[in-house]
């Protein structure tokens, strides 16, 4: 009994000393990793930070969506599209998890011991969180905002804004935490003939005949003659297209007195609508910088109600992911498999009109005046 009572009295007073002695290793463990970080030179430094830091902020690689994904899923419009759209996907979540190794570190120690940073620390990592956010919407421009990997990249970024500078975290604070936006649409008003936009009879716009000096062609005139005057954007990666554009605009297909502005890429065009609403946008379904229906999200989450009527050549009617692009905001769908410079304005006339006579005249003139 006397043995047991001396063991429990040299263990009370040998384990507080032992204690603080780790306490001691632990603090000055992270105090040569704050040197290392900050500095952030040394292959030594970053691998011991990292390798301290295991368990990194909550954001897996396995909520984004990977290249393979992506390039299945653009089959439809063709081969080297698929693969060109996956890559670019690929080399920006690759340079993301590549800069959020290193804000890890940095995140992680903020937390287990807040300090001061330095100027040149704040700089280094306000760095670093730009390009991890200027990676995540070129992402964005491929799978939209409503994508969990991208939605929860950018809450990333937020933190890392928030540890370093105090200052941002009363401003987010205020805000409301950004929620994963939903459906734009409910599902049970789609239908199916409506957006595609065929005629009365059922008939499909890309089964008309509108030809120069065709009955559908004279029909489509008288169609346009009907139109209100709007402001019209149009976007498309073809410069041909884009004149053609411009030429059916000139010859009213667009409806008298309508004013149509011409878009090469997707970010010219998104940088315009944030000044300027268009009461219709034609674009382009697959651009040389992004897929358009996810600028439909952007468009949707800032409240414009822009009548919006995808266009492309890849697809038939039966080939088109229809209620997809209407949930994600999209008005309308019009193949233009045949297109040409005479026949073309027809065809958008004709779907102007269907659209105009299934949800009254005023549905296509949402931001002009009447």
């Amino acid at each position: 009994m006397r043995k047991l009572s001396v063991w429990l009295l040299l263990f009370c007073l040998i384990y507080p000393l032992s204690n603080a002695a780790a306490q001691g290793k632990h603090s000055s463990a992270l105090k040569a990793l704050r040197s290392g970080l900050t500095s952030n030179a040394g292959k030594f430094s970053r691998v011991a930070a990292r390798e301290f830091f295991a368990h990194s902020v909550p954001l897996s690689e396995t909520q984004f969506k990977t290249a393979e994904v992506i390039r299945k899923n653009l089959q439809a419009h063709g081969a080297l599209e698929s693969v060109r759209t996956a890559e670019q996907y690929r080399a920006s979540l690759n340079k993301f998890l590549a800069i959020k190794k290193n804000l890890d570190a940095f995140l992680r120690y903020q937390k287990l011991e807040p300090q001061l940073l330095s100027q040149a620390e704040i700089n280094a990592r306000l760095a670093e969180a730009n390009d991890a956010l200027a990676a995540l919407n070129e992402m964005e421009r491929i799978v939209g905002a409503r994508d969990p990997g991208v939605h929860m990249g950018k809450l990333y970024v937020e933190q890392v804004m928030m540890a370093l500078k105090p200052t941002y975290a009363g401003y987010f604070a205020k805000k409301k935490q950004a929620e994963l936006p939903g459906k734009f649409r409910e599902s049970d008003s789609f239908n199916l003939d409506q957006f595609l936009l065929k005629d009365p009879n059922g008939r499909s716009l890309t089964m008309k005949n509108t030809m120069p000096g065709s009955e559908g062609y004279t029909n489509a005139q008288k169609m346009a003659a009907e139109l209100p005057a709007m402001t019209i954007a149009v976007l498309n990666d073809d410069p041909e297209i884009l004149e053609w554009a411009r030429r059916w605009g000139s010859q009213g297909f667009f409806g008298r007195g309508s004013r149509v502005a011409v878009f090469k890429s997707l970010t010219d065009l998104m940088e315009k609508v944030k000044d300027v609403k268009y009461d219709v946008i034609l674009m382009d379904y697959v651009l040389e910088d992004g897929i358009s229906i996810f600028m439909i999200d952007h468009i949707r989450m800032a409240g414009d109600k822009s009548t919006v009527i995808m266009v492309n050549s890849a697809l038939m009617d039966d080939e088109v992911p229809a209620k997809e692009l209407f949930e994600h905001g999209a008005d309308g769908f019009v193949s233009s498999v045949g297109f040409r410079a005479d026949n073309g304005g027809a065809r958008i006339a004709n779907a102007l009109y269907n659209y105009m006579q299934q949800h009254g005249r005023d549905a296509l003139t949402p931001h002009s005046k009447k």
